[in-house]
């Protein structure tokens, strides 16, 4: 009787682990401890409205459907969600707070919390930790990806305000982008008595070497991609990455910056499929300029990801020739043939708008190493990722894919009478026992 009271009791115990065990699906990733130094430094790159169909659309134009993108050759590669505090879909303010701050928020909030309160932001702890800092856009810089991780600011449209904090309050070394009709002349002379080199073409910026730099190239948004002219000295995005990147380097505790491909999203709110294809190859240009620093620089990381996904667009068919922009096409055939080449595939849009969907997260460096490719992470983790490191901490992911309850639910349904059988049976057995016991 002992015996078979034994088996029930660890039969009980056995049922109730394994249930426990299956329902238990946000299990920690590998993890790697960064080298302690001074100098850790971070590239994050943001796509803004870019999801995985439109880097798919650019790697079928520009490198074809065999080969991949910089982006996409990256060694991790993950999804992320991007649902606003509401659980809602998200706008690029929100989301940028979320990712600058690891704080989910009300849409159109810059960096402040949904009870009105400020939240610090990766790129503020960057700069109280020494370290030079950059924000580069193909926006206007106080548009709502850059200003999140500036300024804190109610409403993402107070361009007034986010303009004014950007000149008294954010100390942001690098500065590159459109903007330049929201600053007065004056603002405009208090930076440059604050030791910004202040440039508004490609030569000027160029010709900057070392210091802060404060860099308009537009009056609002700059160009779009199908529509710049390559030789009127306007800096793509590649151009401006690269600058940032030499500027920053020179301090010897490191920097951050954040660099955005902001017209990715515009081109896709009109559902243009050659503009957000063309939007996503110039980011793609600028990521190639940031990974070969991080190639040759030990203790950085480079992030890329995108705010929210915009127009839902779906490649539905191709005839691509064989025909690739190569290095030994001009800037201008080269633009040409992508136009060709973007106008050879089909693509479907499902909205005009933002949507739910899942966009790509694409990582590098030896941080990286131990993580597991393919989980689903939010993007309030993107933050943790960059704090953690910066801080010289582990970095653990969550596996955040929600889990098809249906069988576990059936399984529950089919253990629940047997568990109630077999303490049954035990109670039972406890009373036989005890009745033998008094009959001796």
């Amino acid at each position: 009787m002992n015996s078979k009271l034994k088996l029930q009791t660890i039969v009980i115990i056995a049922l109730t682990v394994s249930i426990g065990f299956i329902l238990d699906k946000n299990m920690p990733s590998s993890s790697f401890q960064p080298t302690s130094s001074d100098d850790l430094t971070i590239i994050l790159m943001i796509g803004d409205g870019m999801g995985f169909e439109q880097v798919r659309m650019a790697q079928y134009t520009e490198v074809g459907k065999n080969a991949n993108l910089t982006m996409e050759g990256l060694p991790l590669n993950l999804s992320v969600m991007t649902h606003n505090v509401n659980l809602g879909i998200t706008d690029s303010a929100a989301a940028a707070t979320a990712i600058a701050t690891g704080v989910k928020t009300f849409n159109g909030r810059i960096a402040i919390a949904p009870n009105g309160s400020s939240i610090k932001t990766i790129l503020e702890i960057a700069l109280e930790m020494g370290k030079a800092t950059g924000v580069v856009t193909t926006t206007s810089i106080q548009h709502a990806t850059p200003a999140s991780f500036m300024t804190h600011v109610y409403s993402r449209n107070n361009y007034d305000e986010i303009t004014n904090q950007i000149v008294e309050n954010t100390n942001v070394d690098v500065l590159l982008g459109g903007g330049m009709k929201y600053f007065s002349e004056e603002q405009i002379q208090n930076m440059t008595a604050d030791s910004y080199s202040f440039v508004t073409n490609k030569s000027a910026l160029s010709s900057i070497s070392s210091g802060r730099i404060l860099g308009l190239f537009s009056d609002s948004n700059m160009p779009y991609e199908k529509e710049r002219n390559l030789t009127d000295n306007t800096p793509s995005i590649a151009d401006m990455t690269r600058k940032a990147i030499e500027i920053l380097d020179q301090n010897s505790s490191g920097f951050f910056l954040m660099v955005e491909g902001g017209r990715i999203d515009h081109e896709s709110h009109d559902n243009d499929k050659v503009g957000a294809i063309l939007e996503t190859i110039a980011f793609d240009l600028a990521i190639k300029e940031a990974k070969h620093y991080v190639e040759t620089h030990a203790n950085s990381i480079l992030i890329i990801t995108a705010d929210h996904e915009t127009g839902g667009p779906t490649i539905i068919g191709n005839y691509l020739d064989s025909n690739l922009p190569t290095s030994g096409l001009s800037e201008e055939q080269n633009r040409t043939l992508r136009i060709t080449r973007a106008n050879q595939i089909d693509v479907t849009w499902s909205t005009g708008g933002h949507t739910r969907n899942h966009v790509p997260f694409f990582s590098f460096g030896e941080v990286f190493e131990n993580i597991t490719s393919n989980l689903l992470i939010d993007n309030t983790d993107i933050y943790g990722i960059m704090n953690n490191f910066l801080h010289e901490e582990e970095i653990v992911l969550f596996d955040r894919t929600p889990v098809n309850m249906l069988p576990y639910y059936t399984l529950y349904i089919l253990l629940v009478p047997i568990t109630i059988t077999l303490i049954y049976l035990i109670v039972k057995t406890k009373r036989s026992i005890k009745r033998e016991e008094k009959n001796r």
